[in-house]
């Protein structure tokens, strides 16, 4: 079957869209189906990935003893209290038989100045993984690993944690008071 549906596909490469129309006509319920297929699938992988991810928040905020960790519906988990603006991102990538293929996890600077108040600091110590630049974010991919190594993925979100923190601002700006 799935031979079929990559037929398809390679159907929608080669004809002109001209001729979509008449394909669409003469195929619709097909179509529907494999829509709902995709649909099925698609739901299967996300509410895998968001329980995942929901768990992996629990956890993280535990030891990390920072509860201001969010899980984006699910789809991401995410730290960003960080002075300059720095975010710790992490979510999964799934492969053909597995909603919790591999985890990355990746550091997002919003803005050219947060990235060049921290750029030193992480190239130094990331050197896996050249930045992507996309606008005026900066993105540096910092970890990958399978999916269902939770234990891995803890010590690797906990470590990004610890060196963003020691790098952020609010770690020096809160005991600048006298009294």
């Amino acid at each position: 079957m799935i031979a079929h549906y990559t037929e398809l596909l390679d159907t929608f490469d080669k004809t002109r869209i001209e001729d979509w129309g008449f394909y669409f006509h003469d195929n619709a319920e097909r179509i529907d189906t494999l829509i709902q297929f995709y649909e099925a699938y698609n739901k299967h992988v996300m509410n895998a990935q968001a329980k995942r991810i929901r768990a992996l928040k629990k956890s993280i905020s535990q030891l990390t003893g920072d509860h201001r960790w969010s899980d984006m519906e699910g789809l991401e988990l995410t730290y960003d209290n960080f002075e300059p603006s720095l975010y710790i991102r992490g979510s999964f990538n799934s492969t053909p038989a597995n909603p919790l293929g591999t985890f990355n996890i990746h550091i997002l600077a919003p803005t050219v100045q947060a990235w060049n108040h921290y750029e030193n600091q992480l190239l130094s110590r990331y050197t896996a993984q050249e930045p992507l630049i996309a606008g005026n974010k900066t993105i540096l991919q910092v970890f990958t690993a399978p999916g269902q190594q939770e234990k891995q993925i803890l010590e690797a979100l906990q470590e990004v944690y610890l060196f963003l923190s020691s790098l952020s601002l609010k770690n020096f700006l809160l005991p600048l008071t006298s009294h």
